[in-house]
């Protein structure tokens, strides 16, 4: 029997799902169909039914499970604790990201404290990159980015906040609704030819005319923590200034959309350690 495969086996019984098991195995979902279906015909079995909800074991399939997952479980964790002896990780992470992803910065310094020997390179672009050709060990994107060569790895959610300075406010007072952003002048994060700031709710879309926009966060910061306009600003970031009472929320009522941010990497069949370790660190 197949021991890779029975560990495939496990971990998509465990997780439900083709997608989830393939983020935590760092496999493509093609491989892991593949695995199954192999072990399957090994055993002259059906493992699963499958629905489009996901996948359930079969009884068969359940009677399998229930005989080896503990001692595969017991053989993952010996895995771990020997790829975790070595404290002293070193090596090259190389990282894109797309521009604005505050987070990110910090993900990346928590990590190198954790790994202080690991060197980290970091392009940010919104440009769509090849991990191949360019280089790139983990890319950071948004939207459902599964494919048959890339792993993508939910990790956080990105969403938007409008903020004022406390002078601002003092001198033009609070907007209440959407539609009184027209009396005020606006700022935000925008690309190269977007003419309009764009806010989404769960609901509906809403632009609306800007006096200032960059692709800078920290421009669009200076902006708002200067009283020279009403900002859309991403949440995270904004939260930091709102905590100190150097900007403060307005229109709370509405509450933007949030995007999924995942990070993506090849499916090598030996990863690096630098790579393996920042995976098991985003988990």
């Amino acid at each position: 029997m197949d021991l890779n495969a029975v560990r495939i086996f496990v971990a998509v019984v465990q997780a439900v799902s083709l997608t989830q098991s393939s983020e935590r195995l760092g496999m493509p979902i093609a491989t892991i169909s593949r695995k199954i279906s192999g072990l399957e015909k090994q055993l002259n079995r059906q493992l699963f039914d499958r629905a489009k909800t996901g996948v359930k074991p079969t009884a068969q399939g359940q009677q399998l499970y229930e005989q080896v997952h503990l001692d595969i479980d017991n053989l993952l964790n010996t895995e771990r604790n020997l790829n975790h002896s070595d404290s002293q990780i070193s090596g090259v992470l190389r990282i894109s990201t797309m521009i604005g992803l505050n987070k990110v910065w910090d993900l990346l310094s928590a990590f190198q404290q954790q790994y202080p020997q690991v060197q980290v390179v970091c392009q940010a672009t919104d440009r769509m990159v090849d991990l191949v050709a360019d280089g790139i060990d983990v890319a950071f994107r948004t939207g459902d980015l599964h494919t048959d060569s890339v792993i993508a790895r939910r990790v956080f959610e990105i969403s938007a906040i409008w903020v004022a300075s406390p002078s601002l406010l003092e001198k033009l007072g609070g907007p209440t609704t959407l539609d009184d952003l027209e009396n005020y002048p606006l700022a935000g994060f925008v690309q190269s030819g977007q003419t309009q700031l764009m806010f989404e709710t769960n609901k509906q879309r809403y632009q609306f005319h800007y006096a200032f926009g960059s692709n800078d966060n920290a421009a669009v910061l200076h902006w708002a923590k200067t009283g020279q306009a009403v900002t859309l600003m991403s949440t995270y970031t904004a939260e930091q200034h709102t905590a100190t009472g150097e900007l403060v929320q307005v229109l709370p009522a509405y509450q933007s959309k949030a995007y999924p941010v995942h990070a993506l990497y090849l499916s090598h069949r030996h990863q690096s350690a630098v790579v393996k370790a920042f995976m098991e660190f985003l988990q």
